[in-house]
């Protein structure tokens, strides 16, 4: 019978596990695994996890969210100067504005413009549809 002997330190271990390695194979999530590293069989693993040391130690993965801020910030940029040229043309159609006209049959029609809408009032009732 051979016996093959492996000396595993416990900073190792501990190490591959805050690098992303799993104990086992089956729970390997990209990183590795302490089992294939090692060769070992699971009930091997399950025995090295009993170690007082090694008791609670688990895997350790840092996770990295990558947010290209550039992009949001030209995207922002152009929001922002698009509202602000948005806010003034509103400002421009929200103050009301009155203009008066003659029309062939000396009625006086009233326009106003207030946010974007116009209204028309007049002296007839059917003014309503005068052509804009």
């Amino acid at each position: 019978m051979a016996v093959n002997k492996v000396d595993l330190y416990v900073s190792q271990i501990l190490e591959d596990l805050n690098n992303g390695l799993t104990w086992l194979k089956r729970d390997d999530i990209g990183y590795g695994n302490i089992q294939e590293k090692y060769n070992a069989k699971d009930q091997q693993i399950a025995m090295i996890r009993k170690h007082p040391a090694l008791k609670d130690a688990e895997t350790n993965i840092t996770v990295f969210n990558i947010i290209d801020d550039t992009k949001d910030e030209r995207n922002t940029t152009v929001s922002d100067r698009e509202r602000h040229e948005t806010n003034e043309s509103v400002e421009r159609l929200s103050s009301t504005s009155t203009n008066n006209t003659t029309s062939s049959d000396d009625s006086i029609r009233e326009y106003k413009v207030t946010n974007g809408e116009t209204s028309v009032t007049a002296d007839e009732e059917l003014s309503a549809f005068i052509n804009l």
